[in-house]
């Protein structure tokens, strides 16, 4: 048998699937990994799109780029997002599959993603470990957003792994280690920093101590905090502090204050007057800038910016504390965040744009995820004083799914209301289409490939309904 792996579903690890795989090859993945691809490419697919672009540099001068420790820099390449392909088979737990005529163990492994999976080959003792370890401190919290990733459970994913006593290490982002020692003393070392930062959060939480104080005492211990795999090169101690904290006890830090704090608009004004004015912030942070103080003349800046976001010498002095904070720090995701936001505050910065969608890349997306993620698209605005059913029915797999408006707020349920408002139906591929845009709604319902029972402006309205991605 021959297929194709996901060790997760970020997208450097899945987007060029469909050169590789052949049609009736299986694509094996971790019993998570659908679920994880419905959110990143239904729910959130802009805000990781954008966020993401800035954490890796996008736009950035190849001068200004930092290699993270999982590589050089990343580009987002031009043309249609390739084709999405789904896992056809998933594996729960462990597994062994007979794959090109050597045993492939897939354990699943939860870590950098919650749908991440190492592959191990007992024969040849090769460690394949995804993105649970690479030569740098592991992002336990993205910049550009993630999930609380489950860090107790990447501890346990190293150990399991750690208990195979591999002979080689071969990450998915760094170049292969060989020797049964050096791998053992890497996963250990790496195991070692993560449970250190997640212990030390737990009991800090259980003293008492504030999360910015926290973020302040928690620091690794010299023989990991020099380890050669533990570069703070992509994630940073501090980030993981504020992500382990907020994935166990959320947003509130147990200062009562900060309940219902201030409107950060009104926060400025109060602030702005008391310390005697713009002209006074301004030139504080222009001092502070020139002290080397970058991260408090950012600071002061954004009370002015609270105050009005187009002042444009706050902008422009918060965009040379942000260059300054970027081109003297040594995380590459840091870095990158800074620098694009100091081009996005002098006008300068392109970001990755909408990214160009056709026919291909939504042919393996399921008609049900796109349909499920209406309600999250809805523009409430325009829906504000509108209440309709409307059914929908795939006519060549027979799926229906029934998507409900009422003022403002959408529901979808997996089946067709009995007498909607109105009614859809055509092959699954003609509504992708229709939805993209590739197939315009004058051509769709003068060629009879979208049936609608309202005429071409009702239809026409009900696209507008949806903001797209």
């Amino acid at each position: 048998m021959l297929a194709l792996i996901y060790t997760h579903t970020h997208p450097d690890h899945l987007l060029a699937a469909s050169v590789f795989h052949e049609e009736g090859r299986p694509i094996i993945a971790g019993s998570r990994a659908p679920e994880s691809l419905d959110e990143q490419f239904a729910s959130f697919a802009p805000t990781l799109r954008r966020r993401g672009a800035q954490q890796f540099g996008e736009g950035l001068a190849r001068a200004d780029l930092r290699p993270s420790g999982i590589g050089p820099a990343l580009s987002v390449d031009p043309g249609p997002v390739p084709p999405i392909l789904y896992p056809t088979r998933t594996v729960k737990g462990r597994e062994v599959f007979p794959i090109g005529g050597t045993a492939l163990m897939i354990q699943e492994a939860p870590g950098e993603t919650r749908d991440q999976i190492f592959v191990y080959l007992p024969e040849r003792g090769v460690l394949l470990p995804g993105d649970n370890i690479y030569k740098a401190f592991p992002n336990l919290y993205a910049p550009r957003g993630v999930p609380p990733r489950p860090v107790r459970e990447w501890i346990a994913s190293l150990d399991i792994m750690r208990g195979l006593g591999p002979e080689y290490l071969v990450p998915s982002h760094t170049e292969p280690v060989a020797g049964k020692r050096n791998v053992d003393e890497i996963l250990t070392a790496y195991r070692d920093a993560i449970a250190f930062v997640h212990d030390s959060v737990i009991r800090k939480a259980n003293e008492a101590m504030d999360l910015e104080d926290m973020v302040e005492a928690i620091e690794l211990p010299p023989h990991l905090k020099n380890h050669p795999w533990l570069a703070e090169t992509y994630g940073k101690v501090s980030w993981s502090v504020r992500g382990i904290h907020e994935g166990y006890l959320g947003w509130f830090d147990g200062n009562a204050t900060r309940l219902d704090p201030t409107h950060p608009r009104e926060r400025a004004e109060r602030l702005v007057a008391l310390a005697g004015g713009r002209e006074k912030i301004l030139a504080e942070a222009r001092a502070a800038q020139e002290r080397g103080d970058a991260q408090w003349a950012a600071e002061l800046c954004d009370e002015l910016l609270a105050l009005n976001a187009d002042d444009p010498e706050a902008r422009a002095a918060k965009a040379d504390a942000l260059e300054k904070l970027g081109r003297e720090t040594g995380n590459a995701n840091a870095r990158h965040f800074y620098l694009t936001s100091a081009l996005d505050l002098r006008g300068e910065y392109k970001g990755p744009g909408k990214p160009e969608i056709d026919d291909g890349t939504v042919r393996d997306l399921p008609i049900g995820v796109i349909i499920r993620s209406f309600p999250e698209r809805l523009d409430p605005k325009k829906t504000a004083d509108i209440v309709k059913t409307i059914g929908f029915t795939m006519t060549d797999t027979g799926e229906t799914f029934t998507f409900i408006i009422r003022r403002g707020v959408g529901e979808v349920r997996d089946e067709r209301a009995e007498s909607p408002d109105l009614s859809f139906s055509a092959t699954e591929s003609d509504f992708k289409s229709f939805l993209i845009g590739t197939l315009s709604p004058a051509v769709a319902l003068a060629g009879g490939r979208v049936k609608f029972s309202g005429g071409l402006d009702e239809l026409i309205a009900f696209k507008s309904y949806l903001i797209q991605p």
